[in-house]
C-alpha cells in the first residue's frame, strides 16, 4: 500500500498509532498500524498483520462512532459495517474524530 499522503487542500486533524482490529475465523485480530483522520477522510495503514486491514473512509460514509471499553472506538459506517481501532492514543483519535464533525454515539 502507498504511503499516506493529503490531498490537495486537505487537512490532517489527528494520527496515531493504533490497532484495526477485525474478525479472522471467529477470532478478534489486532493489526498494527496508522490512523489518520483530515477534514475528509479516515484511513488505516497496517504497519503489521494482515494488509487487508487497510482501510480508507470519507466523512460522509461514517455516521458515527462510540467509545467502548479501553477507549475502544468502533467507526459505524452507512450499510452497517462497522471498524474496531484499539491503542494507547485513542484519546487523541477521539478528539480529532470529534473535530472532524463524526457524530460520538
Amino acid at each position: 500500500m502507498a504511503k499516506f499522503q493529503l490531498d490537495s487542500g486537505e487537512k490532517l486533524l489527528g494520527e496515531a498509532q493504533a490497532s484495526h482490529v477485525k474478525t479472522v475465523m471467529l477470532l478478534p485480530q489486532a493489526n498494527p498500524g496508522r490512523l489518520y483522520i483530515t477534514d475528509r477522510r479516515v484511513v488505516f495503514e497496517p504497519t503489521q498483520g494482515r494488509a487487508s486491514s487497510a482501510f480508507e473512509n470519507a466523512l460522509a460514509e461514517i455516521e458515527g462512532f462510540s467509545v467502548g471499553a479501553v477507549s475502544t472506538i468502533t467507526l459505524r459506517l452507512r450499510g452497517g459495517e462497522t471498524r474496531k481501532i484499539t491503542g494507547m492514543f485513542n484519546k487523541k483519535l477521539i478528539q480529532a474524530l470529534l473535530d472532524a464533525g463524526v457524530q460520538k454515539d
